[in-house]
């Protein structure tokens, strides 16, 4: 059987698709395999009393279920550059820190990162603790350096992981988690 030109092109554009889709859904499941350095992290943490922080307006997601309260924290440090940690902990090329927090009851969790730098700079990433990527964030290209999103959560453990996307680069941040429970 013969093909014409133009019935092989739109073939190999739909291969070419999915390909790239199957590579981009792949990544999911690769998960770090070293722990965060603390060598190259200055790390300051502030709690505030439960239930004093009203209901944030910034935070794109679904709406906090009613009823519950609210518990912010708030950590200032820094990530990078790849060389002060033992092994990279994103796709084997960049430097993160790692947050564990604990959701005791189903809720939800707000997230701002905010940090000195490009606006891809950075990327932010909510796993399941010793599961899967449960969402990942970057900034938009033309935007300011801050990523915010929220997400209702079962109660689970948790991680969140700030990659620095710049190998020779040292970002400081700041990292607002609030949870809902």
């Amino acid at each position: 059987m013969q093909c014409s030109a133009a019935m092989t092109e739109p073939r190999v554009a739909v291969a070419g698709l999915s390909l790239l889709l199957a590579a981009c859904g792949g990544f999911t499941s690769i998960s770090p395999t070293a722990p965060s350095s603390t060598i190259s992290s200055q790390i300051s943490v502030t709690a505030t009393s439960p239930g004093t922080a009203p209901t944030p307006t910034h935070a794109v997601g679904p709406d906090v279920p009613a009823g519950l309260v609210p518990s912010p924290q708030t950590i200032t440090a820094s990530v990078g550059p790849l060389a002060n940690y033992s092994a990279p902990c994103y796709v084997e090329r960049y430097a993160c820190e790692r947050y564990r927090f604990t959701m005791e009851h189903d809720g939800a969790a707000d997230v701002t990162l905010s940090w000195q730098g490009g606006a891809r700079a950075m990327l932010i990433q909510l796993y399941l603790a010793g599961a899967g990527l449960v969402h990942e964030d970057v900034a938009p290209r033309d935007g300011a350096p801050t990523i915010t999103f929220r997400r209702t959560l079962p109660a689970l453990d948790y991680e969140l992981r700030v990659v620095n996307m710049e190998p020779d680069v040292t970002h400081p941040f700041t990292l607002t988690l609030t949870t809902w429970q």
